[in-house]
């Protein structure tokens, strides 16, 4: 539900959750009575790579590079699913790529340079996002990048304040 308050924050467009399923995990309603499905997927390392990192570089988050990969990755794997499964709303969905350990703050530099929403276009949603629930426990809330539509690119930065208070 967190991605759907911040969402309508950014975009200015309120989904009402409708139904859970699991292709997609989420069937959510616009204001104008259209069905939209919300496929959220986890972007994070393995949980011996995370502990590797850890104890042997003292890096407690994934590194930017490394993260914006696994995003494409991970958006093409989805696509390969949705065009595939039986989904409903197939033709209507929106993923969202949970990046779970390396802040947005840190790989949204990556993502602006290094791909565009045409990159996205074919994978067949109809909105792309990568959403960071890294620092969701310290701050309450999560920020967004868009990847695709065109008018939805780019990293929307929340002011958050301080974590703890």
């Amino acid at each position: 539900r967190v991605f759907l308050e911040v969402y309508e924050v950014v975009t200015g467009d309120h989904l009402e959750h409708v139904a859970t399923s699991e292709r997609p995990d989420f069937v959510c309603m616009r204001p104008d009575g259209t069905l939209v499905g919300v496929e959220l997927t986890k972007v994070m390392r393995d949980p011996e790579s995370a502990t590797w990192d850890k104890i042997m570089k003292y890096q407690e988050f994934r590194d930017a590079m490394d993260a914006n990969d696994n995003i494409w990755s991970t958006a093409e794997y989805k696509s390969r699913k949705l065009k595939v499964g039986n989904w409903q709303h197939a033709e209507n969905t929106i993923l969202v790529l949970q990046v779970m350990d390396c802040p947005l703050s840190d790989l949204h530099r990556y993502l602006e340079d290094g791909s565009s929403p045409q990159d996205y276009a074919d994978l067949g949603f109809v909105e792309i996002w990568v959403a960071d629930y890294s620092e969701l426990e310290a701050y309450g809330t999560i920020e967004l990048f868009g990847l695709y539509p065109q008018e939805f690119w780019g990293y929307h930065e929340l002011d958050r304040g301080k974590p703890y208070g």
